[in-house]
């Protein structure tokens, strides 16, 4: 892993969340993180006694059977936060993969959860980014749990989507989505063939269209929303942040 320079350089082109602002305001020379797509930044049951920052590109957050088949719990995207360890739990439940290069920095509990007057505001944003995690988590659970292939594709397309938008990272209904159909697969708990078929039967149907570059388009919301089951808005409201006023 490589340091960059001060925060405020490194977290660019998207536009800034609550928590890097509050952070930054705290620690304005804090160094970042970087490591290349691909890499491991943490590993599971290894150390850990921090939280994690992402600041640009994309992560996955995943846990690994003996056998090697991988489930992706989570992925994080520009502006979110993870709680990695702690000092009566150090020990790292899940691997951090980056899944694009990534810059990220790694935060000391006592920002998380110090005595400090100062990091009050830091810790109540940390606490509500760990409750949408936790929404969201929720949500796709349920639907590995209790739902079909095609509910678990367009859910997962769907979460990238609105938490994309609200960072200022989607245009006309269009991403990036760094994540090939076997990343996808490991997420959504489907086969490679199985998401295969789902991306083509949407593409078919005039749901999504693959563009090039690693992106995508969501040409049908309300159809993709009736595959997943849920409402819109009422989503965005369960899983993203309120931006301030």
């Amino acid at each position: 892993m490589q340091i960059s320079g001060p925060l405020q350089k490194a977290y660019q082109n998207i536009q800034r969340s609550s928590v890097v602002e509050a952070y930054t305001a705290l620690r304005p020379k804090q160094a970042a993180r970087r490591a290349a797509k691909g890499q491991n930044v943490v590993q599971e049951s290894g150390y850990a006694e921090h939280s994690m920052l992402l600041l640009n590109g994309w992560a996955a957050l995943s846990k690994t059977l003996p056998e090697g088949g991988v489930q992706i719990i989570d992925v994080m995207l520009p502006g979110d936060f993870a709680l990695i360890g702690a000092e009566i739990a150090p020990v790292a439940a899940f691997t951090v993969e980056a899944l694009t290069d990534i810059s990220y920095i790694a935060i000391p509990l006592e920002h998380v959860n110090g005595p400090a007057p100062e990091h009050a505001e830091l810790r109540g944003l940390f606490t509500a980014m760990l409750v949408t995690t936790q929404a969201r988590m929720s949500e796709l659970l349920l639907r590995m749990g209790r739902s079909s292939g095609a509910c678990r594709v367009a859910y997962t397309l769907l979460e990238l989507y609105v938490r994309l938008e609200q960072i200022g990272l989607t245009r006309n209904g269009r991403f990036r989505l760094p994540m090939n159909q076997h990343k996808i697969g490991e997420f959504t708990g489907l086969s490679n063939v199985h998401v295969c078929r789902t991306m083509r039967r949407f593409a078919r149907n005039g749901l999504i269209t693959n563009l090039d570059n690693q992106e995508i388009s969501l040409n049908d919301l309300n159809a993709l929303s009736d595959f997943a089951g849920i409402n819109l808005n009422r989503l965005r409201e369960e899983i993203l942040l309120r931006r301030p006023q």
